[in-house]
């Protein structure tokens, strides 16, 4: 494998665009990117609402150019329509058709979140109980949180952001819950105690490792004591060394009252590197990258577990990004539509991932081995 097949692959498979942007926009070929963008939204089940926001359009405007009686610029919507169209044509091709896969990362992360649920609300106990999830990036977490919000209409997913004041997160919180979110914190949590009191609902906050000792408290103080909810908070390690402080400062005396609300912890990095098998299972990495008429190797799917394993590496999100290239690859077409290990750490060598650095020796010794060997053979 001396030539640059993946990189090759990638560029011809971003020309293999299914729609094209006129050079100059005729009303005919507004009309057929109108009907494009029909089909568009009628294959995939999006409502015109949800295709208005993504175009940036009002929903007037969108029924306008659908239904060919739009006035206004017509070149600005054309091009945003094919871009919208080709997007999604290109993630699609990358996408596994499956829906959420049970892997092993996620039945544990769903264990936690019923058990915090089990144990909330009791009669010997009427208060919620705290679940963390702790791992770094890559494990899916975010993912799984989702998949679970979606499937369980008592629970709610709250993304945070690095820096958000307490006002902003109580009241995203309130949003997401169909609360009044406008007013002073104060404002906002008394609404909060009064709608969950008598309420059976789950709340998740993820990237929840920025949060402060304070904000920390807080949440404890009004989902879990008064609102008596169960609260899962995601993040990565910082959000545990936070919780966990050997001997809290002064001032930090209420992670006592935090942590006797804390129920479980789920740490996805100890468990990921388990030398037993750990979060990866054969089965777990056969689930997720054996889809389209491709085949994983036994070597590749050990390979792929290594990179799964490796602390910072990008773990699934890397190990998706080499098997979406290979899946395009006519290298891959050439080994039986088959993905091995050879073709993995060629994949790596030649996308030249950013995250190489932090990959198994297994892989930089191979990548090694092939410059000594070309040094001599030249």
């Amino acid at each position: 494998m001396t030539d640059s097949g993946i990189q090759k692959a990638l560029e011809q498979d971003a020309r293999q665009i299914r729609e094209r942007i006129p050079m100059d926009i005729t009303k005919q070929q507004a009309q057929k990117t109108a009907e494009s963008l029909r089909d568009f939204i009628k294959e995939r089940g999006l409502t015109q609402g949800k295709v208005a926001e993504m175009l940036d359009l009002g929903e007037t405007k969108l029924s306008q150019f659908l239904n060919n009686k739009y006035t206004g610029k017509i070149d600005d919507v054309v091009n945003k329509a094919v871009n919208l169209i080709n997007s999604f044509t290109l993630k699609e091709k990358r996408t596994q058709n499956a829906p959420h896969i049970k892997t092993t990362t996620a039945i544990k992360i769903k264990t936690l979140i019923t058990q915090t649920e089990s144990f909330s609300k009791t009669e010997s106990n009427p208060e919620g109980k705290i679940g963390l999830i702790i791992g770094d990036s890559g494990h899916g977490k975010s993912n799984c949180l989702k998949q679970f919000a979606e499937a369980n209409k008592n629970t709610i997913y709250v993304e945070l952001d690095v820096g958000m004041t307490s006002t902003l997160m109580f009241a995203e919180i309130a949003h997401k819950l169909g609360i009044d979110s406008s007013g002073s914190l104060a404002s906002v949590t008394r609404r909060l105690i009064e709608n969950l009191q008598n309420r059976h609902i789950i709340i998740m906050l993820d990237e929840a490792s920025s949060l402060s000792v304070k904000q920390l408290n807080l949440l404890r103080q009004i989902i879990v004591t008064k609102s008596r909810c169960p609260l899962i908070l995601a993040g990565n390690r910082h959000l545990l060394d936070t919780v966990m402080q050997p001997n809290p400062r002064r001032g930090y005396e209420s992670l006592d009252q935090f942590t006797s609300r804390l129920l479980q912890i789920l740490d996805l990095d100890v468990l990921a590197a388990n030398k037993d098998g750990g979060l990866y299972t054969v089965d777990d990495i056969r689930k997720l990258y054996e889809y389209g008429g491709i085949r994983l190797a036994s070597d590749a799917v050990t390979t792929l577990r290594k990179i799964a394993k490796t602390p910072q590496s990008g773990r699934l999100w890397t190990c998706s990004q080499i098997v979406a290239a290979l899946h395009i690859s006519s290298l891959t077409v050439e080994n039986k539509n088959t993905i091995d290990a050879e073709l993995i750490l060629f994949a790596i060598k030649d996308l030249d991932l950013p995250v190489k650095v932090r990959l198994p020796v297994v892989i930089k010794d191979a990548g090694k081995q092939e410059q000594e060997q070309k040094v001599k053979a030249g």
